[in-house]
């Protein structure tokens, strides 16, 4: 099968720091606060009053029609417009859409209940009467719940509006369904499936629920965010490449590809708190194998901002492992602090931050409750992701100048 190389361009982001990875940059360079009241969700959030939250975007700023406000939850419109922020770059990239177009997304669970307990109560009461059951569907039910509640919207609304109509996929829930829609959206280019990939990831909206599903998970007490990471991978030319898909890592990208490329992956499990360690150092080792290069090729290393007390363990304990024999650690480094936490989002934003750095020969490194930029001694950057059941990717992204 013939393979392409593959740049990853076009990052479109959308946090609490705003809509670009530059403004997440210098953000998190400022130090500033950009937390919000929590007061206008639908309830207290536990443990804080703030959060990382963004504007719910209306019809306008999104360019379609308002009916689909109806039809949406809040974070499927948080990746409409994070598509939109990345395929409104310059027109040299020429038409967007067609079947030559993929669509791979990480998306979160639906984090809202369909039906008030309240409203549920009621229609309980009013079982015997028909009537009376109807009466209070048609009041108590938004119109198009149903549909507005399917994390399969978000998909539909971004073909719909973009025209994209090639291969696809959707992953989800946990923060590995962000790097996974890049690895594979990556690999349909490289592989000729598509000439182009828009890749996306999205945060859930934070509400009391969410709570619920991660504290069962063994939270840790993060913080959560708001916000949506977009790319596109596109051709870069003809020239075959070392790309492949089989086993635990690959390379989806040959030598000499314009701009910044994902150069290798790994993807490895482990169920249980004893074994993650083992599954982080599995995949971080099959993406370093994959780029051709070792610990000490690494200039920067951005890990998950894990909800999972156990998954941040793990891959603290892995890095270790990974690095101890390295004569200059590269610096780790997570967005967090002016982002929150953004589940699938977040390795995927992570990768936007590595890109920038990359294209500029800079990094960020935490100086306490500073962080200070600094040279990227080699241009490569690391960035994983540690789903909460035991899921683990990690990637290798490398600058324009290997």
């Amino acid at each position: 099968m013939a393979t392409y190389d593959v740049r990853l361009t076009a990052p479109g982001l959308y946090t609490a720091a705003g809509t670009d990875p530059d403004a997440l940059w210098e953000t998190l360079v400022a130090g500033k606060d950009t937390r919000r009241p929590t007061e206008a969700l639908a309830g207290p959030w536990p443990e804080g009053d703030t959060a990382f939250l963004v504007d719910d975007l209306d019809a306008a700023t999104l360019g379609v029609h308002r009916r689909v406000l109806r039809t949406s939850e809040k974070q499927a419109r948080m990746a409409l417009y994070g598509a939109r922020l990345a395929l409104a770059g310059p027109a040299e990239r020429g038409p967007v859409g067609g079947p030559g177009w993929g669509l791979y997304l990480g998306l979160p669970t639906v984090d809202e209940e369909l039906l008030r307990f309240g409203a549920l109560d009621r229609l309980h009461k009013a079982a015997g009467s028909p009537g009376e059951v109807a009466a209070l569907y048609g009041r108590e039910v938004p119109p198009f719940s149903g549909l507005s509640h399917l994390n399969s919207t978000a998909a539909a609304h971004i073909s719909a509006v973009f025209g994209l109509t090639g291969a696809m996929a959707a992953y989800s829930p946990f923060s590995d369904a962000g790097l996974t829609a890049l690895i594979d959206g990556a690999l349909s280019v490289a592989e000729g499936e598509n000439e182009a990939a828009l890749v996306g990831a999205v945060s859930p909206k934070v509400h009391p629920l969410l709570f619920a599903q991660y504290e069962e998970l063994g939270w840790n007490g993060a913080v959560p965010g708001e916000g949506a990471a977009f790319l596109v991978a596109e051709r870069a030319g003809d020239a075959a490449g070392s790309g492949g898909s089989g086993g635990s890592g690959g390379s989806v990208a040959g030598a000499g590809a314009p701009g910044a490329r994902l150069a290798g992956y790994g993807r490895a499990f482990g169920a249980g708190a004893g074994d993650r360690t083992e599954a982080v150092v599995e995949a971080v080792h099959a993406a370093l194998e994959a780029a051709g290069t070792d610990a000490g090729g690494i200039g920067w290393v951005l890990p998950d901002a894990a909800w999972s007390a156990d998954a941040a363990r793990a891959q603290s304990a892995a890095l270790e492992r990974v690095f101890a024999g390295t004569a200059d650690r590269p610096a780790q480094f997570t967005g967090e602090r002016a982002t929150g936490v953004l589940g699938p989002a977040h390795p995927l934003a992570h990768t936007l931050l590595a890109l920038h750095g990359l294209a500029s020969g800079r990094r960020l490194a935490a100086d306490g409750d500073a962080v200070r930029e600094e040279a990227l001694p080699v241009p490569r950057a690391l960035v994983l992701a540690c789903g909460a059941r035991g899921q683990v990717c990690a990637v290798v992204l490398e600058g324009a100048g290997k």
